[in-house]
């Protein structure tokens, strides 16, 4: 039987992160997210483009639409369902508020 243990890791306030504004941040596991705040709110993904481990904490963002630097692969940060070339959908990090402090389940 397997248990599954949900593990939430803390991201501090994060009250800095400006809209529009993308922060790469490692987690105490040693993985890698980027923290991305939009007009919609906080939101985190993988870190690197899942075609060829582009970090897209270079890539620029337009509303909820992130584009990778280098192949120009576009996910909406809210879903990570893949836009226009993109083959791969982004992997998507549930993000929650307490006590003022932003954890992610990682």
């Amino acid at each position: 039987m397997t248990v599954l243990v949900e593990v939430w890791q803390s991201l501090g306030k994060l009250d800095d992160l400006a809209v529009g504004e993308m922060r790469e941040v490692a987690l105490p596991s040693g993985k890698l997210v980027l923290l991305i705040r939009s007009e919609s709110g906080l939101r985190a993904c993988c870190a690197d483009c899942p075609h060829q481990a582009t970090p897209l904490a270079e890539g620029m963002l337009d509303g909820n639409v992130l584009t990778c630097p280098l192949h120009f692969w576009q996910w909406n940060i809210e879903t990570g369902e893949e836009m226009g070339v993109a083959e791969a959908p982004l992997e998507i990090f549930e993000l929650r508020q307490e006590n003022g402090k932003w954890l992610i389940r990682a």
